[in-house]
């Protein structure tokens, strides 16, 4: 086991049904007592189109560890509107989904679905989420360096990820569509990844936990933010302190390379250590005891609850025979096709 005793992760994504053992191995090594699986049906990747039975699947397999989090429809690239988005809240609830994972707010996101983040689409979705307290984690913006040619890390130059202003709105600009759509779901349990990319602005922090009782952040890399943590040390140590129960440890894996990652965020939180993580300056905020107990494994139960829900697998076996007629034609065809039959047929043992 990494850790001094089990945590919890809320952050974890698996693309591939052939990473489920090694995927497995990293939850054991890493003695996670629960963890959330973040489907994501939206992103461009073939087998985008298989992730909430990917995502039901191992919450079966787990049997009681793992938590799982489904992923809107989008057909054709477009936001359904709000009776649509409605409709698949309440399949995902009664289904047996723990919650809901979204990326509409990440910028390439935001730009190919062509509306603002507080568009009326969202609303009825949200509005039951709230009456329900149905969690959402929701990924929004990225770091500001993103917008700044001459600030990008190399790992970012690399992956092109410039958001040139005539191709993408600012980061201000989503920030602002983020807290209009805040306030018209002010009940919201809401946990929004990476610190929210505003671990620069410390004060905003404050005043979301201060303004909203059920929203989080959570502490999954970008390292941007443990390098603006290591520039005002005492002051974040304060602040984890302060509002120890609205912060999630979550680690953005799985990955080729999620040892480094799971390793970097444990010398931050436990140790008082100088390191150089992914291009970024990090100090080691060597945390109390009580704050990591929170941050690694109370607020998990704060954020997920009921946390012993059961698949519905007639109805995941019923909504993998839609899927068939989504699969785009072209060369995936046969590889989705084959994906979708494989996970029928391992969901179908749990019935």
């Amino acid at each position: 086991m990494l850790f001094r005793y089990p945590i919890n992760d809320v952050h974890i994504h698996l693309f591939d049904p052939n990473d489920i053992d090694d995927c497995i191995k990293m939850v054991e090594f890493c003695g996670y007592e629960h963890w959330a699986f973040m489907a994501c049906t939206t992103i461009r990747f073939p087998l985008a189109l298989v992730s909430n039975l990917l995502c039901a699947l191992m919450k079966l397999k787990e049997n009681g560890r793992c938590q799982a989090f489904g992923s809107f429809h989008y057909w054709n690239g477009q936001v359904p509107d709000a009776d649509e988005l409605l409709r698949q809240i309440k399949w995902m609830e009664e289904a047996g989904f723990d919650g809901i994972k979204m990326m509409d707010g990440k910028p390439g996101f935001r730009v190919r679905n062509g509306i603002p983040l507080d568009a009326e689409n969202y609303d009825k979705a949200f509005s039951y989420a709230e009456e329900t307290q149905f969690p959402i984690l929701y990924h929004i913006n990225d770091p500001i360096e993103f917008w700044r040619e001459d600030q990008l890390p190399q790992w970012a130059i690399e992956k092109d990820l410039y958001y040139a202003p005539d191709r993408y709105p600012h980061k201000y600009e989503i920030d602002d569509e983020t807290l209009r759509m805040m306030r018209k779901h002010p009940k919201l349990k809401l946990c929004i990844p990476h610190f929210f990319f505003i671990s620069d602005q410390p004060g905003l922090c404050a005043e979301l936990f201060d303004r909203y009782p059920n929203f989080y952040l959570d502490i999954t890399p970008g390292w941007e933010m443990f390098e603006n943590f290591a520039k005002d040390r005492e002051y974040w140590r304060g602040f984890f302190g302060r509002y120890s129960k609205r912060i999630l440890f979550g680690s953005d894996t799985f990955s080729d390379h999620w040892m480094e990652t799971v390793t970097c965020l444990q010398r931050v939180m436990e140790t008082d250590e100088k390191f150089v993580a992914f291009e970024e300056n990090c100090h080691g905020l060597d945390l109390p005891e009580a704050t990591l107990r929170d941050v690694y494994y109370n607020n998990y139960y704060d954020f997920i609850k009921p946390i012993d829900r059961k698949i519905n697998v007639p109805m995941v076996l019923e909504y993998a025979d839609t899927l068939y007629d989504l699969i785009p034609k072209d060369e995936h065809y046969d590889y989705i096709k084959s994906t979708i039959d494989f996970l029928k047929a391992e969901i179908a043992k749990f019935a």
